[in-house]
């Protein structure tokens, strides 16, 4: 979803035209309340990113990962481990780690496969040099959402009537699609080093 189309929607649900965006008052509310709902439309329906570390299984010290490193982590969700058992491949759930600080993973080099960690990534937030023709990073599911949500949040102080009939909207949308959307695993820990 191209950010003009987001803001064309936003200003058809505002009953608006495009001069309200000559105001740099107005572009500053409708950055800040694209960016809020892309913050809140990314809890329910992530972009999931994917790290892989492999590991040989001779080593007898801990591997660290440090996500804090990856630019666009937000939250680790999950791990699976591709290892070899018997000549054939096997995918499995991976926990035989330590979460640290909500960004560190220490992994213990006596493993022997390739480790994807799975996360959710932060949205890229629209900013003043945000163009027209920027693709919004939002999960393709939600894109429907988000006009609806950021209406909500940049209409509120002009008219709280129709900006809570676009929140009501958006919450009913949005109990309809994750009814018919598989949620990614949250992470459980079970086991350790």
């Amino acid at each position: 979803m191209l950010y003009s189309e987001v803001k064309e929607q936003i200003l058809s649900l505002g009953f608006e035209d495009s001069s309200v965006l000559t105001d740099t008052n107005y572009q500053k509310v409708f950055r800040d309340g694209i960016n809020k709902a892309l913050t809140f439309i990314n809890v329910d329906f992530p972009i999931i990113g994917e790290y892989t570390h492999s590991l040989d299984g001779t080593g007898v010290d801990l591997d660290e990962i440090d996500f804090a490193d990856i630019s666009d982590f937000d939250v680790l969700l999950n791990a699976t481990i591709k290892e070899e058992v018997g000549g054939r491949y096997q995918i499995r759930p991976f926990s035989n780690f330590e979460l640290v600080q909500d960004t560190k993973v220490f992994v213990s080099q006596t493993n022997k496969g390739d480790i994807t960690f799975y996360y959710r990534q932060r949205p890229t937030f629209v900013t003043v040099s945000t163009t027209d023709a920027t693709v919004i990073t939002i999960h393709y599911k939600a894109e429907q959402l988000l006009p609806l949500l950021a209406s909500y949040y940049i209409w509120n102080d002009d008219d709280p009537e129709k900006a809570s009939k676009w929140r009501n909207e958006y919450e009913d949308m949005k109990t309809l699609i994750l009814r018919t959307t598989q949620r990614p695993i949250p992470l459980t820990f079970t086991g350790g080093l």
